[in-house]
């Protein structure tokens, strides 16, 4: 199903600085396109689509020309971009200067010129369209000349712009001439002709290395209906490939094994088990035949395909030489099939069809319940570990099972496409993408690096390192990771600007997210705490009410960000310009000073007893106007005396093994800095310094109470604060 082309006023604006609609229904297979020319494309714009929209594809199609299809609710919309200033596609045409135009849409000159250019291109010379091309012209027709003349010369343009004026089609002799002449001027002079040749090498190899197109396996017991999902899965997934194949077993470039002797070809039986197998030497030779003819094929005949963003639909494949090695009177080795498995092209997904005995047995009464039983079992551990898989119920009914791996298809293709979109990004660590950081360019890979504060030594010492990886465009070379999660992108999308990207971290807690949107120089633009549970959304909740209840009542040198926006799932920060400290574990004196002074504050209803509650080494940030506060969760009214200041410091000693627990209960006899700290706290917060012993004992208690078990090092957690609670005589 194609969107409504209106859908387009929506899209548009996020593709380019400047864009103007050139044609409203294109040439493309399955119709629906719509044909956009533009100036300074954003490669990232799809980070900022609407909620319910998936850019599925982004071919790359031709020098200047972007061809994007996106899906809605089911739907499809396929947009085609041209931003060319120089001419040097397949059309000729270039977009610079675009003309001022009729609000979106593209001046009548430029929109028949385009037009004019496509048909001479494709060969399409009805009558009725080039009366319309001509009727279009007709606004303009100096200017149609001038668009014709660039693309083509003086001497092909002036021919075909009168037979256009009148709506008549050139000749076939016109026409290759016309083409002549745009190839000519595309290719003029050697350095015109480098860049092109630079540019369509370069187009190519992306084309080949990272095909666009799909392979769908599609498996399981005889009976469950896998031929019918085949063939119903191409019109499924119409608008989302343009072009699709499909077989049964092999790609067959060789020939059939028994043509080779001058056998004829088998009539087709309804008992293929019931045949007697072959010898262990023929079943070896036909499993080497059959192999040659999986890797010859799936290089040659279904890798182009892939290329030219086409669905190949197989069924069985090889792996059913695994399960079902007696279909075709093989007698070998499931785990020689498996071993050789590895050297094939694989697919990209694998659908395997499940269903119960009973249904099984009534559509194949030929087989015995064991040997379907047999089956189903194997195809649940075969096939290619690394391949994604769906197991799906061939019960229900064949329309349901062609939706649910069309469903699939999509968040197949959203995942890939969004992945390739720009530079890409980068997991760390590569197991568990806890991060995920733009690639490029350098000053957005190195500002990626902020999205998480280092503290420990060993983070330290990582986040240095990829300070010199990312300013020296290392970050380039690292493998391509996932996409920052769609939920995520989806929650901040409305907050990214023209040309910016993310950098994600997740967070410790489940469904939890942090989001750096980042300007295209680099630049922090925002911080956005995104939440996917219900738990989540009333933390974030709560903190965008602590902190515009907290943050007024703080002064220097602490401050707290700013809350640009929120709602039920996203809260959106200032950015806060912060610089890695060198010991972050030690709590500054006037730090400590500040957070008393904050703590005998009072607000405006006469509540007392401020406290952030999770003041901790990575939530204090060095900024060069001063010390910024951030994650205010855990902010409330009456907080117990000294309780932020030490639990920055037991937080520390547990999880980053400074300080030690004998400098804290050193500290408590007013040594050393944590001695200093103390006393600065003490004295902002007009408290004696000599109840910072009690204060700690009791802290320690009430904080062992509510580690939570799901957080991590809480085993070092409770231990600290045993053992700290033990020295202190608790």
């Amino acid at each position: 199903m194609n969107l409504p082309l209106e859908e387009v006023s929506e899209i548009a604006p996020l593709i380019a600085r400047r864009v103007q609609v050139l044609h409203p229904v294109a040439d493309g297979e399955g119709g629906g396109d719509v044909d956009l020319v533009a100036e300074g494309i954003d490669p990232l714009w799809p980070l900022r689509l609407a909620r319910g929209w998936r850019v599925c594809q982004s071919l790359h199609h031709d020098i200047g020309s972007w061809y994007w299809v996106l899906e809605r609710s089911g739907g499809t919309l396929a947009v085609d971009v041209l931003d060319d200033p120089r001419g040097l596609g397949r059309y000729g045409y270039a977009t610079a200067p675009m003309g001022s135009g009729d609000g979106a849409a593209a001046a009548p000159a430029a929109r028949a010129g385009y037009l004019a250019i496509k048909r001479l291109r494709k060969g399409r010379m009805d009558p009725s369209e080039w009366r319309r091309i001509g009727l279009i012209a007709s606004r303009d027709p100096g200017s149609f000349r001038e668009t014709l003349r660039r693309a083509m010369g003086r001497r092909a343009a002036e021919p075909v712009a009168s037979a256009t004026l009148v709506g008549t089609p050139p000749s076939e002799a016109l026409r290759r001439r016309a083409l002549r002449s745009i190839l000519a001027r595309r290719m003029t002079g050697p350095v015109r002709l480098a860049r092109v040749a630079a540019l369509e090498a370069a187009r190519l190899a992306s084309r080949v290395v990272r095909p666009t197109g799909l392979e769908v396996l599609i498996v399981g017991p005889d009976g469950v209906g896998k031929s019918t999902v085949a063939r119903r899965l191409p019109r499924a997934t119409a608008g989302l490939f343009r072009r699709h194949t499909h077989r049964h077993f092999r790609p067959g470039v060789l020939p059939r094994p028994g043509a080779l002797v001058g056998r004829r070809a088998p009539a087709s039986t309804p008992d293929p088990h019931g045949r007697l197998p072959h010898g262990r030497i023929v079943s070896l030779f036909l499993l080497g035949y059959h192999w040659a003819d999986f890797l010859v094929g799936g290089w040659l005949r279904e890798r182009p395909v892939r290329a030219r963003t086409g669905l190949v639909v197989v069924e069985r494949g090889w792996w059913d030489l695994a399960v079902d090695p007696g279909r075709y009177r093989l007698t070998v080795s499931p785990r020689l099939v498996r071993a050789l498995a590895a050297l094939l092209p694989r697919p990209d997904l694998l659908v395997v069809l499940e269903a119960p005995s009973r249904l099984l047995i009534e559509r194949k009464p030929e087989l015995p319940e064991g040997e379907l039983g047999r089956q189903a079992t194997a195809w649940r551990r075969a096939g290619p570990s690394s391949v994604r898989r769906i197991h799906l119920d061939a019960s229900a009914t064949a329309h349901h099972v062609t939706e649910a791996i069309r469903s699939e298809i999509v968040d197949l293709l959203e995942a890939r496409t969004t992945a390739r979109l720009g530079a890409g990004w980068t997991s760390f660590p590569s197991r568990d993408s806890r991060l995920s950081l733009p690639r490029g360019p350098v000053g957005v890979a190195r500002s990626g690096l902020l999205v998480q504060q280092p503290v420990s030594p060993r983070a330290q010492l990582a986040y240095r390192a990829g300070q010199l990886v990312a300013r020296a465009g290392g970050f380039r070379l690292l493998p391509r990771g996932d996409a920052p999660p769609r939920a995520v992108r989806e929650a901040v999308a409305p907050y990214v600007p023209a040309g910016g990207t993310l950098a994600v971290r997740r967070a410790e807690r489940p469904g939890r997210f942090v989001a750096l949107i980042l300007r295209p120089d680099g630049r922090p633009e925002a911080v956005a705490k995104v939440a996917l549970t219900d738990e989540g959304r009333e933390a974030l909740a709560g903190e965008g009410r602590a902190l515009e209840t907290f943050r007024p009542l703080l002064a220097p040198p602490l401050s707290a960000p700013a809350v640009v926006d929120r709602s039920d799932d996203v809260l959106v920060l200032q950015a806060v310009p912060w610089r890695p400290r060198l010991r972050p574990w030690r709590l500054p004196e006037d730090v400590a000073a500040a957070i008393g002074r904050f703590w005998r504050a009072t607000g405006p209803a006469g509540q007392a007893a401020p406290g952030h509650g999770d003041l901790a080494p990575w939530n204090l940030l060095w900024t060069p106007s001063g010390w910024a506060l951030v994650d205010w969760e855990e902010a409330g009214w009456e907080a117990p005396p000294f309780h932020d200041v030490f639990h920055y410091l037991v937080q520390g000693c547990a999880l980053v093994g400074r300080p030690s627990r004998t400098a804290i209960v050193d500290g408590l006899r007013g040594r050393g800095w944590v001695g200093r700290a103390l006393r600065a706290h003490a004295e902002g917060a007009g408290l004696p310094p000599e109840g910072a012993g009690e204060a700690l004992a009791a802290y320690l208690r009430s904080s062992r109470a509510v580690v939570d078990p799901a957080a991590r090092g809480v085993r070092s957690a409770l231990r600290t604060r045993t053992e700290l609670l033990r020295a202190v005589g608790g």
